[in-house]
């Protein structure tokens, strides 16, 4: 798993010598405790995984954690009344007191006072002790709130913060190596670019086989996991999930939502937000407009689960994963169309797919029934490219260029791509061929 970013933010703060209350944080499944693992490999340092338990039990915990790190055993006998003051006889024990707290949310959870009491002993020892702490959790919405919020009393404490997101798409590949381009953008458009989903997917298997096994099969993780995220994050996972359904079915403005759902529309659009913050909705407005926009489900696992999954477990509950995967077949093939449709603008924008320019706005465009699927743009260029999951034309490039004019560039310089699995009659195509080269993961 690819985490270069992440492990050399860690290092340059580690090497500052100076404290560090750092936060890290990202929703589940993402690879955060092995990349912290990893950082800690060569350092003298403590790594301490919360609990849902009390606070002093997870003190209790962390005592013995520190007594077997120290080889001071009294440690162990030591009477604190909450964790700040055990971390500041840890201080005053270590020359460079180092410490991880995974999974911290679940001590706010449990107490919100351990915030408090941290943010006096960070405030009175800890900070003029060169104490570097790393707190980090699976619960985006409670570490926004929390702890990074301006309520929270670590607020203004921290000296670093990230968001741990899903791996590129050529990461993704390197837990499939096996698979050519085709099949690895099958595996991306169910797993997205999450390592524990990733993890599932035997390449020596056809995909449609590990699809049986790893989402369609009941007792799989992949089976119920999109209610395991809904209730991780929310308070009210029932009206979020009803929320998503109608969105991956495609009511995808709010006044459609709001019919669909029975919501006040002012309520919806605080949900949406909510669902936004958590990076499982997006919301996409066209090139040159500012208010027509849309909403769509922004997780490609989610996306998938709430197409495929949640609508036919009565079937796939008593095994018959064979009967729906050939019903759902022209619906599978349409939504990998889509799904490649938003690839595509993504390895555009990280400029995987080479260009005469470099992009500074990649998007999409539509008007009534006319769409372009890529609109990409710098000072003096402008993109316009047509993605098919199938076969490509020379009338594809035709339309194309036809539906760009309807499109107002302010003067610059116009360029057409096609990407599609293969085609003829295009100048400039770049093919599934074409495509395995550019995000094969190096190595």
């Amino acid at each position: 798993m690819d985490r270069e970013r992440e492990l050399a933010w860690l290092e340059e703060r580690f090497r500052s010598g100076g404290a560090e209350l750092l936060v890290i944080y990202g929703r589940r499944r993402l690879g955060k405790t092995e990349l912290l693992k990893r950082f800690l490999r060569s350092k003298r340092c403590i790594y301490f995984l919360a609990s849902r338990t009390s606070v002093q039990d997870n003190v209790e915990s962390l005592k013995r954690r520190i007594a077997e790190f120290t080889g001071k055993r009294l440690y162990e006998r030591l009477q604190v009344r909450g964790l700040g003051e055990l971390l500041t006889y840890l201080a005053e024990e270590v020359e460079r007191p180092c410490l991880v707290i995974d999974e911290f949310g679940y001590l706010a959870e449990v107490d919100r006072g351990v915030l408090s009491d941290l943010q006096a002993a960070w405030d009175e020892v800890l900070s003029r002790r060169s104490f570097f702490l790393v707190l980090c959790g699976s619960s985006v919405s409670m570490f926004e709130t929390e702890v990074l919020g301006y309520r929270s009393p670590l607020y203004g404490r921290r000296t670093g913060s990230w968001r741990v997101e899903p791996l590129s798409f050529r990461d993704a590949r390197s837990f499939i190596p096996r698979y050519g381009f085709e099949d690895a953008v099958r595996v991306w458009a169910v797993a997205g670019g999450v390592p524990m989903y990733l993890r599932l997917f035997d390449d020596g298997l056809e995909f449609e086989e590990n699809l049986k096994r790893a989402v369609f099969a009941k007792g799989s993780l992949l089976y119920d996991e999109g209610y395991f995220l809904l209730r991780e994050e929310l308070r009210e996972p029932s009206t979020y999930l009803a929320l998503l359904k109608y969105l991956a079915a495609g009511y995808n403005t709010i006044g459609k939502l709001a019919s669909a759902v029975g919501a006040d529309k002012a309520n919806l659009t605080k949900y949406l937000a909510v669902l936004q913050g958590l990076g499982l909705v997006k919301h996409v407005v066209p090139y040159g407009q500012r208010r027509k926009g849309i909403y769509a489900v922004a997780d490609n696992y989610m996306w998938f689960w709430l197409r495929f999954v949640l609508p036919n477990q009565s079937e796939l509950e008593l095994g018959y994963a064979d009967e729906v995967l050939r019903r759902i077949g022209p619906e599978l093939e349409q939504h990998m169309g889509l799904v490649f449709e938003e690839l595509v603008r993504q390895l555009i924008a990280s400029r995987a797919i080479p260009l005469p320019f470099r992009p500074t706005y990649v998007g999409q465009w539509w008007r009534g029934e006319a769409q372009i699927d890529v609109v990409a743009l710098d000072q003096h260029n402008a993109l316009f490219a047509e993605v098919k999951w199938g076969r490509a034309t020379g009338q594809d490039l035709t339309k194309l260029i036809e539906r760009s004019q309807r499109v107002d560039v302010g003067g610059r310089r116009r360029h057409y791509l096609v990407v599609a699995r293969e085609g003829s009659g295009v100048d400039w195509l770049v093919d599934f061929e074409e495509l395995d080269r550019l995000t094969r993961p190096s190595g």
